[in-house]
């Protein structure tokens, strides 16, 4: 599926700046790898839990809850990432339909062949204008899987928390208790 999201937004990009596209291209990059690191982590996860009976061993959960933790973390900049790309179709959204109110009313005005011009015109704005509401569009259905994702990870990586207290003595009764600690420390 990333790739047909990658495919979509190359045909789209074409009538982006430099900047813009290279700002798309660097977010389509790390949504890939993030979404890979994602899975990965989802996957240890779910292997660790299958298997709490068998393993109790303190310092590999620690290392597990904290890799879920930066795991969270990145997906929350990723969304902040996602919220700059579509800032940029919303506003290339806007300038086209800005340019087709502007040929709108030079068409009207223009006789001959400016105004089959104009029409042409036109028709390539009315173009691009449904790219780029396709591609909010797209960013709107990512954006949704992102944060389920999300939810997902915290959810998992609260449970942890939650075993890493419950099953792992007193060392990890301890951890949880310096946890919330270093929360209200935080909260102060």
């Amino acid at each position: 599926m990333y790739w047909l999201i990658g495919v979509a937004a190359i045909g789209l990009v074409s009538w982006l700046s430099s900047e813009e596209e290279r700002v798309c291209t660097n977010y389509r990059s790390s949504s890939n790898k993030l979404a890979s690191e994602t899975a990965q982590r989802q996957q240890q996860i779910a292997k660790r839990r299958a298997s709490y009976e068998k393993n109790q061993d303190f310092y590999e959960h620690i290392e597990l809850h904290h890799a879920s933790h930066l795991t969270a973390d990145a997906l929350y900049k990723e969304l902040d990432n996602h919220k700059k790309i579509v800032a940029i179709f919303r506003h290339k959204q806007q300038s086209f339909g800005q340019c087709i109110g502007d040929l709108k009313k030079q068409r009207d005005t223009a006789t001959g062949s400016q105004k089959q011009a104009n029409r042409e015109q036109l028709q390539q704005m009315r173009t691009q204008f449904i790219e780029a509401k396709d591609q909010l569009v797209m960013l709107a259905e990512e954006k949704e899987r992102k944060l389920v994702e999300l939810r997902q990870i915290n959810q998992a990586t609260r449970e942890y928390k939650l075993y890493i207290r419950d099953y792992c003595g007193q060392k990890g009764r301890d951890w949880y208790e310096r946890g919330i600690e270093r929360a209200k420390l935080r909260m102060a």
